[in-house]
């Protein structure tokens, strides 16, 4: 994927700050209005259907729009994994109670941060069928989730998780991405 001088983008409403850094071409065709626009429905719908107390207050998370290069890089340095994969998640750990924030609105809960690989989206969402754009919406809720602590290292963590995406992605009007459609 070609690379471009890296580009710097942010969303900031009273629910969210997002930061990210986007690192080639084919992000900078993707990440469009229409997906700027969404960034909203879906941060509202995890806050919806989550429930999780760390959403009470404005939510930070920062993103790296790259490619399987720099994944990869990433991935065997914190995962032990030499290969590319489709997202990373990183938690911040922050185990914060609101409550005892006197109410103070400027705070803001920084969730962590997330990488997503263009090339390995572009490869599965080929393969699999699915509409790119609506593979990088599930990707990126995914990432989320995984910020707020939901997990699928066994299959009773995997259903929850997987059922929560599938509702969120029904809610966005996106189909469930863990029906085989080759």
């Amino acid at each position: 994927m070609p690379t471009i001088k890296k580009k710097y983008k942010v969303w900031d409403t009273e629910n969210y700050f997002i930061e990210a850094i986007i690192e080639n071409l084919w992000w900078e065709n993707i990440i469009n209005e229409f997906f700027e626009q969404k960034i909203t429905l879906i941060v509202n719908q995890i806050i919806e259907n989550t429930k999780n107390k760390n959403l009470r207050n404005k939510i930070s998370i920062s993103i790296l729009f790259t490619g399987d290069k720099k994944i990869t890089q990433l991935n065997k340095k914190f995962k032990k994994i030499n290969f590319p994969t489709n997202i990373l998640s990183f938690p911040s750990g922050q185990n914060i109670n609101t409550d005892n924030l006197l109410n103070n609105d400027d705070f803001v809960n920084f969730l962590g941060d997330i990488v997503i690989s263009s090339d390995t989206l572009i490869k599965e969402a080929n393969s699999e069928k699915k509409i790119p754009i609506d593979h990088l919406i599930h990707l990126f809720i995914h990432g989320i989730l995984h910020l707020l602590g939901y997990d699928h290292e066994n299959s009773c963590e995997a259903k929850v998780m997987e059922t929560l995406e599938v509702k969120i992605l029904k809610n966005l009007k996106i189909s469930d991405p863990y029906i085989d459609n080759t």
